[in-house]
């Protein structure tokens, strides 16, 4: 599905990638977790096309496939939820077609009541669960998503997650995702990659992050994440 290939990314006099290889298959369910400034989301804007990198390549399978990209600050629209939820669905669809795809959409993510109300009017956790569904009214096969979760409350962030599981299970979704929650990386991935300094420092199945959760890298990732007290309770 996607290969990237010795790929090298330097801003600001200091290297953000660097990446020898990485290879995603299709219908994969891949995080990138990682510390601030470790590459997660230049990785994404590179495998998106928004960022071009400073040396390699990246090469999708089959040739032409569409990347789309949630960005980590997700935004609406000035114009109502549904006609947000419209959005990049084909201009040859009738107009009752594009209303009952985005109310399909509006009720997995509990969008119904806020049809009418503007998308930029929205809190954070609507409209995350609004930028969200403007990727999914209509099925993709590559989503790449920033931090999916990171304006949400626990509710939202619950829905969101059964909604990605969902939506990647029907459709064959390749799904490649930072997120700084060693915990959520677990629930919704396959596959869990460990960036630092741009370079992937960790490759493992989900099921063997957990394993290793209480060491290493693992420990350190889960602690930021949820802090614990001397104890091992968590921190409230």
């Amino acid at each position: 599905m996607i290969t990237l290939e010795s790929v090298a990314k330097t801003a600001g006099g200091r290297q953000i990638l660097n990446i020898a290889l990485l290879h995603i298959d299709r219908g994969e369910r891949v995080a990138l977790i990682g510390p601030n400034g470790s590459g997660k989301s230049t990785l994404l804007r590179v495998i998106a096309g928004i960022v071009p990198p400073d040396a390699g390549c990246v090469i999708f399978e089959p040739p032409g496939t569409q990347a789309y990209l949630m960005p980590q600050v997700s935004f609406g629209f000035a114009r109502s939820v549904l006609k947000n939820l419209e959005i990049g669905l084909p201009a040859s669809m009738k107009s009752a077609e594009k209303r009952a795809a985005a109310e399909k959409t509006a009720d997995m993510l509990a969008l119904r009541p806020l049809l009418k109300k503007h998308g930029n009017k929205l809190s954070g956790g609507e409209t995350q669960r609004l930028a969200l569904g403007r990727l999914l009214t209509a099925p993709k096969s590559l989503l790449l998503l920033d931090e999916p979760t990171g304006s949400a409350d626990f509710e939202s962030t619950r829905l969101i997650e059964d909604v990605l599981l969902a939506a990647c299970e029907k459709n064959g979704t390749t799904l490649l995702f930072a997120t700084h929650d060693a915990r959520q990386a677990e629930r919704l991935a396959g596959r869990i990659i460990l960036l630092e300094n741009g370079r992937v420092a960790k490759d493992t199945p989900a099921a063997a992050f957990a394993e290793t959760a209480g060491s290493g890298w693992g420990k350190r990732l889960t602690h930021e994440q949820h802090p614990q007290t001397p104890d091992g309770l968590p921190e409230i």
